[in-house]
C-alpha cells in the first residue's frame, strides 16, 4: 500500500468519524429536554369575598338565591393558550401564555363570587342544579367576546337574562359591552383587565336584580 493510499484512508476515516460525532451531538441537542417557556394566568373575583359574606349575612341572611347559568362562552376561547384579538377578523395564540385552568371554569368562578358579594346574598348556585332546588331568580349568560387587543384593552360583550324562579319567562334582557385598560403586552394586567370586566358585569346584573326584587316587594303576588 502506497504512503498515498495511507493518508486517503486515514483522512476518510477522520472525515467519518467527525462527522458521526458532528450527528451525536446533533441528535442529543434535539432529543434533549425543552425548557418549558409556559407562563400560566387566572381570571379573579374582584370583590372583597370576606366583606361579601358578612354583607350577604346582614342584608338577606341567605334568603334570596339566584340561579347563575348556563354560561355559554364562544368556542374559539375554548383553549389552554391566551387569545388576543389582533384584528377584527383576527386572532393570535399566544405560544407562552396559558390559563391555569379551563376559561369556562375561571369566568364562571369569578363571576359567582362577584355577583354574591354585589347583590348581597351568599345564595349564588351555579348551573345545572336540582330541581328540588327553590331559584328565586336566574341568570343566564352568553358571552359574544372575552380577549384583549394588540393595545391592551381587554373586552367582555355579552348577552345576560333574568329569569323568574321558574325559569321561563324573561324578566329582564340586555347586552353589555364593557372594556378595561391594561398595559399592552403585560399578560398580568391583561389577566387583572378581564377580571375586573367580570366584576363590571355583575354589579350591572346585581343592580337589576335589586330593581326586580324592589317591583316585586312592591307588587306582591
Amino acid at each position: 500500500m502506497t504512503l498515498t493510499r495511507v493518508l486517503l484512508k486515514t483522512c476518510a476515516a477522520g472525515a467519518l468519524a467527525m462527522s458521526l460525532a458532528g450527528c451525536s451531538y446533533l441528535a442529543k441537542a434535539i432529543l434533549a429536554p425543552q425548557k418549558d417557556i409556559s407562563r400560566f394566568y387566572l381570571i379573579t373575583p374582584t370583590a372583597d369575598t370576606g366583606a361579601a359574606a358578612q354583607a350577604a349575612a346582614q342584608s338577606t341572611s341567605g334568603a334570596f338565591t339566584i340561579g347563575l347559568g348556563p354560561i355559554k362562552l364562544p368556542p374559539y376561547l375554548d383553549r389552554p393558550e391566551i387569545v388576543t384579538r389582533m384584528a377584527p377578523n383576527r386572532l393570535e395564540l399566544s405560544k407562552e401564555d396559558r390559563w391555569g385552568e379551563s376559561i369556562q371554569n375561571g369566568f364562571t368562578r369569578a363571576m359567582e363570587r362577584d355577583l354574591a358579594a354585589q347583590a348581597g346574598t351568599g345564595q349564588v348556585i351555579v348551573f345545572p342544579w336540582y330541581n328540588t332546588v327553590h331559584i328565586d331568580m336566574q341568570v343566564q349568560i352568553d358571552v359574544y367576546r372575552f380577549e384583549t387587543d394588540g393595545q391592551g384593552t381587554a373586552t367582555l360583550s355579552a348577552k345576560w337574562t333574568i329569569l323568574d324562579s321558574t325559569g321561563r319567562n324573561i324578566l329582564y334582557t340586555v347586552e353589555s359591552n364593557l372594556t378595561q385598560p391594561s398595559k399592552p403586552g403585560d399578560m398580568t394586567d391583561a389577566a387583572a383587565a378581564l377580571s375586573r370586566t367580570i366584576g363590571d358585569l355583575s354589579g350591572q346584573i346585581a343592580n337589576m336584580l335589586h330593581q326586580l326584587r324592589s317591583q316585586q316587594g312592591a307588587h306582591p303576588a
